[in-house]
């Protein structure tokens, strides 16, 4: 139905333009043979014979004009038919379609922007499938130990109190877990709503993250990593200060949790130009350069087969994104030479802090 609309509106749009110069050509010819016949002296016969051979000219130009219109207007018709098809597949979930695309004029333009358009659907429905996959993963292995754990105490089937303390241990450790997971959730949900919010305040951006290094120092040493606040150049910042501070601990948490025994992981805070920037670095593995460009997304794990106590729920990074981007700042992440990955954060510079109370604006 709809490919007979589009071939009858075409046709009849060349039908009408083929007439139209036809008669312009009829009236244009019939003049021409009259001035020529009368020069000649012709009979009115002649004349008359002369407008009959004129006028069955004429109709057979309209039906080679009609046939040519057939074709060209199936011909043309085609690839919109197919991009009406691939449209109404794409609506019904059906991502993997494509249409056909030749040559570089505007239907084949037309073309590759919805292919690119599906390929993108494709992609996304196949995070959205991934993330909810993953999520039910994350709340349901906090709640088996939770379970498991809660239930040995309640049969009172725990051999001495230590061992009762060290159950009820991992079940607070896991209702930890299972709260920073709801809330990561929660922050995102925000984000895709467009309510998450900053109270900005001016802040030493330097002094901020220093405060967090400090607070991982014991983790970083009780897993035997060198950790260390490096390029500490003062800066304010106008930013919500308990968010910032939350995309630096995600940052610092994953290096931390992406190095080795014996490795480091350096935090540094600088200017350039107009702009305040937060470097976290690390000696780990590092990431495939091919997996670089999807690590902000939420639950995307580089290695497929890290474990959850090894790799956290992979929310860490996207929820980075959106703190800083709420900020008007940049984040990105690069592989460094000799192996580790350095991830820098971007932000606009409000002052410059130059000494103990001294500020220069």
């Amino acid at each position: 139905m709809i490919r007979r609309s589009i071939a009858a509106k075409i046709g009849l749009s060349i039908v009408a333009l083929v007439v139209l110069d036809l008669s312009a050509l009829f009236l244009s010819v019939r003049q021409l043979m009259t001035r020529v016949l009368q020069a000649r002296g012709a009979t009115g016969i002649t004349f008359a014979r002369a407008e009959e051979w004129l006028a069955w000219a004429a109709i057979g130009a309209v039906f080679v004009a009609l046939g040519l219109t057939v074709f060209l207007s199936r011909r043309l018709a085609r690839p919109l038919v197919n991009m009406i098809g691939v449209t109404q597949d794409i609506g019904r979930g059906r991502y993997a379609v494509r249409v056909p695309v030749k040559g570089e004029d505007e239907v084949a333009r037309l073309g590759a922007a919805i292919n690119a358009l599906a390929s993108h659907l494709q992609r996304l429905d196949a995070t959205r499938k991934d993330f909810l996959t993953d999520v039910a993963h994350e709340l349901r292995t906090p709640l088996t130990y939770m379970r498991g754990y809660s239930q040995v105490l309640y049969d009172g089937m725990a051999k001495s109190p230590a061992e009762a303390r060290q159950y009820l241990q991992i079940i607070h450790q896991e209702t930890e877990r299972l709260e920073r997971l709801v809330q990561d959730l929660f922050v995102l949900a925000q984000a895709d709503a467009g309510m998450l919010v900053a109270r900005p305040e001016e802040v030493d951006l330097a002094a901020l993250v220093g405060r967090v290094v400090e607070r991982f120092r014991p983790s970083a040493l009780e897993k035997g990593v060198r950790l260390a606040m490096e390029g500490g150049q003062g800066a304010l910042v106008e930013v919500d200060s308990a968010r910032m501070e939350q995309a630096v601990v995600n940052l610092l948490d994953n290096a931390l949790r992406h190095t080795p025994a014996g490795g480091s992981v350096t935090a540094s805070a600088m200017i350039r130009g107009e702009r305040a920037e937060v470097v976290i670095q690390d000696s780990g593995s590092g990431i495939p350069e091919g997996d670089l460009p999807f690590i902000w997304e939420r639950m995307y794990r580089a290695d497929k087969s890290r474990s959850r106590e090894g790799g956290g729920a992979g929310l860490g990074l996207a929820i980075v994104k959106n703190i800083v981007e709420l900020h008007g700042g940049s984040v990105f992440a690069e592989n460094r030479e000799g192996g580790g990955t350095s991830i820098h954060v971007s932000v606009p510079v409000v002052a410059v802090v130059r000494g103990a109370g001294e500020v220069a604006t």
